[in-house]
């Protein structure tokens, strides 16, 4: 069986926050309690990610959950086409570690470009 389930994210800590009870109640509704605190974990670095470093950051972005029956797959698209950069093990001394977080934690992360926006997605598996 899958499921899906798609919220606008605004640039704000309410904004971030209800991200992660939006993730926290559907994978709860769709009966997937195991795969909740990874979830959130990587939805809240996706989604954080987006807001602080592009224009999303005006505009908002949009969280999207998807699952197939073993995996919960986390997709956040922004309306910036750069790329991801996981940081470098100078900059991780310094700087966010968040993609790190997401590869640790998804059996799969990556990113998909398409014109001015890009969609960056994390497959958790159950």
């Amino acid at each position: 069986m899958s499921n899906f389930a798609a919220s606008k994210v605004t640039a704000t800590g309410e904004g971030l926050a209800q991200a992660r009870q939006f993730t926290r109640c559907h994978l709860t509704r769709w009966g997937l309690e195991e795969a909740i605190d990874d979830a959130i974990t990587v939805v809240g670095e996706l989604t954080g990610n987006a807001v602080r470093h592009t224009a999303a950051a005006a505009e908002g972005a949009w969280l999207a959950l998807a699952t197939s029956p073993r995996t919960v797959m986390c997709i956040v698209r922004d309306p910036s086409p750069q790329v991801p950069a996981p940081r470098t093990a100078d900059q991780l001394a310094t700087d966010g570690r968040g993609l790190g977080v997401v590869a640790s934690l998804s059996s799969m992360w990556g990113w998909t470009v398409e014109g001015d926006a890009k969609a960056v997605w994390a497959r958790i598996p159950i």
